[in-house]
């Protein structure tokens, strides 16, 4: 079953999609207003990417802020957050040959070096800077630096889904970061972006049921 989150980022594209594009598609892609309709539909394709984009980041940050919380809360340790931990990208050096250190400009960063709670929330609270402030697209990089840090199983990530998911990314990123002149005046099909964007909500669907499974398995049992 489809969680809410999911349920929502199909709503959102219904009401982009009655918003922008054509109630009818014409099949040989030729409107009474072209110009209006590429316009229209160049701001679907943005905006529904800006969707797709936020829908994972929030799925991805609900399942490390629940592995953190476990953790916090029981010392519930899941596969969420081994993958937290090890992807993080901080160094994990060997403990300190004393509980306490005598230098004053240390004294802040210890913890790190005796805690593994702080270990763990540093890397949790620096994951969820990353996704929240630095991610910009959906394309496999950014993909690769949401999923794997919570332990996403990347067998569910085909060859297909990749490199359509870096092919919209880079078509948004077209009219996104252009002059939208040049792109209003070359005809832009909107039945074309709205199949693109089907299959991509449709390939999402399946990702959904993975983020469900990780975020069930870092929940502590009851």
């Amino acid at each position: 079953m489809a969680s809410s989150r999911f349920k929502d980022l199909q709503a959102r594209v219904r009401e982009l999609k009655r918003m922008l594009l054509p109630f009818k598609f014409d099949p040989t892609g030729t409107y009474k207003d072209p110009l209006r309709v590429t316009t229209r539909a160049l701001s679907f394709r943005v905006l529904a990417h800006a969707e797709v984009e936020t829908y994972l980041e929030d799925r991805v940050l609900e399942v490390a802020t629940t592995a953190l919380d476990a953790w916090e809360t029981n010392k519930f340790v899941s596969v969420v957050t081994f993958h937290l931990i090890g992807f993080s990208g901080r160094a994990t050096d060997l403990p300190p040959e004393t509980l306490h250190t005598t230098e004053q400009n240390k004294v802040k960063e210890w913890p790190g070096k005796t805690l593994i709670d702080y270990r763990f929330s540093k890397s949790v609270s620096e994951f969820q800077k990353r996704i929240r402030l630095e991610n910009h697209g959906v394309k496999e990089k950014n993909i690769m630096e949401m999923f794997i840090p919570i332990g996403f199983d990347m067998g569910k990530c085909d060859a297909i889904f990749l490199q359509t998911m870096s092919n919209f990314g880079e078509a948004r990123g077209a009219v996104a970061h252009t002059s939208g002149k040049g792109h209003v005046q070359k005809a832009v099909d909107p039945k074309d972006e709205y199949t693109t964007l089907q299959k991509i909500v449709d390939s999402l669907e399946l990702i959904d049921i993975e983020f469900d499974r990780l975020l069930k398995a870092s929940k502590a049992p009851n």
